[in-house]
């Protein structure tokens, strides 16, 4: 990475059905310190907090959704800001529905440049309040990314004109009202494992790349990251989002929907490693790290260390 790295830190949860990851952010950074890390020790951070702002919890389908376009509003301003600095933005963030203010920010400021995300999760966050079974946003930041304005063929949500309106605002966030900010084809899921019919429908639809734990453990980590940037060849900036779930539960449970069968500390450190050493590489986000939910093996000491080892 060729770019001085600038620290962003969303802590917001308003996404998650789990509260407690709008306190990760701060929590991480405090271990990076304690570690004695001079990237984190002596960078000016940027933080988007969301006290003082109502959580309404309704409507139903899209959780907070007014509380979170405010964040995310915030979030694409502090974003843009580092990338007019030209600088590196390094984002911590509460829950995952704030990657999808990360990407709306990139695309807009680089509208005329052909955006590639590579987002390595557990979950596919593919939903959208007219396929959600819970409501929480948490698991819709890709289809915002993507333009999806409307059901499946079949059984959807009874969604109301209120709900779709504050929903189309959201695709449309930033000054240039991008959507799609991304383009399918432009997508690689890396460790996706646990995903409901909607998303598996969205994904073979679309043809979105993914590589899931026994691909992983079939070809190989390094073959999984040349694969990878192979897809995303014809992109002009690539955007990396990390969510800790993505990591196997033996590590840490200290996240709002941990699955097994994930990858180890090791091989999501080459990975990320590998990744910063492309040119390509706009930005980089760890999120969903929550300190309330394992205090045995935290989360937060778990994502220092690899935040640690990648930027050393």
């Amino acid at each position: 990475m060729d770019k001085e790295l600038k620290v962003i830190t969303i802590e917001s949860d308003f996404g998650a059905g789990k509260k407690g990851a709008k306190l990760g952010p701060q929590a991480t950074l405090k271990q990076l310190q304690i570690l004695g890390n001079q990237t984190f020790c002596n960078s000016e951070v940027i933080r988007v907090k969301a006290e003082g702002l109502e959580t309404e919890n309704l409507p139903p389908f899209s959780k907070n959704i007014e509380s979170i376009f405010d964040v995310h509003q915030r979030a694409l301003f502090a974003v843009e800001s580092v990338l007019s600095e030209n600088k590196f933005p390094f984002v911590i963030s509460g829950d995952h529905s704030n990657g999808a203010a990360v990407i709306s920010a990139i695309k807009n400021f680089y509208h005329d440049k052909k955006l590639g995300v590579i987002w390595i999760d557990a979950h596919a966050d593919l939903h959208s309040p007219f396929t959600t079974p819970s409501g929480n946003m948490h698991g819709m930041p890709l289809a915002v990314n993507l333009g999806v304005d409307d059901g499946l063929d079949g059984d959807d949500n009874e969604v109301s004109e209120k709900e779709i309106k504050l929903w189309q605002q959201l695709l449309a966030l930033g000054s240039k009202k991008i959507t799609p900010k991304i383009l399918p084809e432009d997508l690689v899921f890396i460790d996706l494992r646990d995903f409901e019919e909607e998303e598996e429908l969205i994904i073979n639809s679309m043809g979105i790349k993914y590589f899931t734990p026994e691909t992983r453990k079939s070809i190989g980590i390094e073959a999984i990251l040349l694969q990878t940037l192979e897809h995303l060849n014809s992109c002009d900036l690539i955007y990396v989002s990390f969510d800790v779930d993505s990591l196997d539960p033996e590590i840490s449970i200290g996240t709002g929907t941990p699955v097994p069968n994930g990858l180890s500390l090791s091989e999501a450190g080459f990975l990320l490693t590998s990744l910063l050493e492309n040119k390509k590489i706009i930005g980089l986000e760890f999120t969903e790290i929550n300190p309330l939910l394992d205090r045995d093996k935290p989360m937060e000491l778990v994502a220092a260390g690899l935040i640690h080892q990648i930027f050393c």
